[in-house]
């Protein structure tokens, strides 16, 4: 009998630990939720914060990032818990508990640390009376980037190491106005003038390394070393937009009119007379002096040549020529398009001596080995054009005449009327008696640029930039420079949640 109300005791013990433990236990995951319950309202206070002080960074208003950072921290809940500390680090410090982080020391991003300490309901039972939580945001603010490239120079020389990366030869006359000329090899003369060069500028030349001349060269009003290096390839070069897809062409083309000739198999033979065609898909194009080729709007898709002569005219409307073969304006052809748009792989465009083509809008894409030639007594003229070339070389030979203007505000390419990419290292050629009148951005960072005896190169409102340039004696080569009306790295304002 004793043995038995002995063991009913022990059985009672038991049931009052089980029901402490199970209270406890119990205890611990209300008072758990709680906790977790406040730290994510923390969390979700801190990433509100970080991302207002962001904004402040990205407007500029960098004396507002701690109090704007504070203000949403404290309205979204955070001081709600006891003993709540809300710290605001532009740039971020140590996290919490002293972690650290790669964004230490960067004035471009902002750190928001909260501290809270929870009260307990049920945990003092076994000694816990609060929880902590610490919890950490951290935004990258920046405001939008545009303006002047490379200090406001007119002609920029990007190789970063050879001699010679601006070399102005005996006779060469060259004028910045606005502006100068940056210079961004290291080397000791990296900046080399000969014997008879004139360099005129409205501000100092600014070379990375170092100057050489000889003979009787002159310069002014002076030349600075020791300018700040460009990193190459430079970053900005990524926000350019790339290519645009090629468009393509659903059915065979037609072509209507009184004209001499033969239609056949995709392949028009024009011999006099007047044809229209209609988009759609081409096999050749051969015209001759006495031919009259209209184009009507749409997508031209030709796989084999295009020898065009006589006129060419497009009428009201975009047209899309794309193909891979070359396309050659003979002399004598008188072209005119509104809106002309040609895409090629490795089709080389060439416009011969006597040609004259006019384009209000023209854009040139290539994504290959093209070139661009512009032959002896040709004319180009465009109020709004951008060529794009991954691969291959722009020549301009003697006697051409070249009127071009980049794309205006709110075009993708706004300002850049050539870009030659950092991949193609394929050489940019002006030759003697050639007359360029231009404005815009030529952007041609790893291609040679030579500009040869009496070539005449005025380029108003624009800026030139090679990796290396030539200018050889008799040429005359004048630049006159305004951010308003060049390409400019334009990059929108940018608030994002890193942490």
């Amino acid at each position: 009998m004793k043995s038995k109300l002995t063991e009913k005791g022990q059985a009672l013990i038991l049931i009052v630990f089980g029901i402490v433990a199970m209270v406890a236990l119990t205890g611990l995951a209300i008072d758990g939720s709680a906790t977790y319950t406040n730290r994510q309202g923390a969390q979700n206070a801190a990433d509100a914060a970080a991302l207002a002080g962001a904004l402040q960074l990205s407007l500029n208003n960098t004396s507002n990032v701690v109090s704007a950072a504070t203000n949403v921290a404290q309205t979204n809940g955070s001081s709600s818990a006891t003993n709540a500390v809300v710290t605001v680090n532009n740039p971020p410090s140590t996290g919490c508990g002293g972690a650290t982080n790669s964004y230490v020391g960067n004035s471009e991003y902002v750190q928001v640390i909260i501290n809270t300490d929870v009260p307990t309901t049920f945990a003092p039972v076994v000694g816990i009376r609060q929880m902590h939580n610490c919890v950490e945001a951290i935004a990258y603010g920046r405001p939008a980037v545009s303006g002047s490239t490379y200090g406001g120079a007119a002609l920029v020389a990007i190789d970063p190491t050879d001699p010679q990366s601006m070399l102005f030869n005996g006779g060469a006359t060259v004028q910045t106005k606005k502006s100068g000329v940056f210079v961004n090899s290291n080397n000791s003369q990296a900046l080399f003038l000969n014997g008879g060069a004139q360099l005129t500028m409205d501000s100092n030349a600014m070379v990375v390394g170092g100057y050489k001349s000889n003979g009787n060269a002159q310069w002014s009003p002076g030349i600075t070393t020791g300018a700040t290096a460009l990193t190459v390839p430079d970053p900005a070069w990524a926000t350019i937009p790339a290519i645009p897809t090629s468009p393509t062409c659903g059915s065979s083309g037609s072509v209507s009119g009184s004209y001499n000739g033969n239609f056949s198999n995709g392949t028009l033979n024009l011999n006099g007379g007047t044809a229209t065609l209609t988009p759609g898909n081409y096999a050749n194009l051969n015209t001759n002096s006495n031919s009259n080729l209209v184009f009507s709007p749409g997508t031209y898709c030709i796989s084999g040549s295009l020898n065009i002569g006589g006129t060419v005219t497009g009428t009201s409307g975009k047209v899309q020529l794309v193909t891979n073969s070359n396309i050659n304006l003979n002399g004598g052809v008188n072209v005119n398009f509104s809106d002309l748009e040609i895409y090629t792989t490795n089709g080389s465009w060439i416009i011969n001596g006597g040609a004259s083509m006019t384009a209000t809008r023209l854009r040139f894409y290539s994504t290959g080995s093209s070139t661009f030639i512009v032959n002896g007594n040709a004319t180009l003229n465009s109020s709004n054009a951008f060529f794009y070339m991954t691969g291959g070389y722009v020549r301009w030979n003697g006697g051409s005449t070249i009127n071009l203007q980049g794309p205006p505000a709110g075009d993708p390419y706004a300002g850049l009327l050539i870009y030659l990419p950092w991949s193609n290292t394929s050489p940019f050629d002006l030759n003697g008696g050639s007359t360029v009148n231009v404005q815009g951005t030529i952007l041609a960072p790893h291609s040679n640029i030579t500009a040869n005896g009496g070539s005449n190169f005025a380029a108003l409102n624009s800026q030139v930039v090679g990796y290396k340039f030539i200018f050889n004696g008799g040429g005359s080569f004048v630049v006159s420079y305004d951010a308003k009306v060049n390409w400019s790295p334009t990059q929108k304002a940018v608030v994002q949640l890193v942490k």
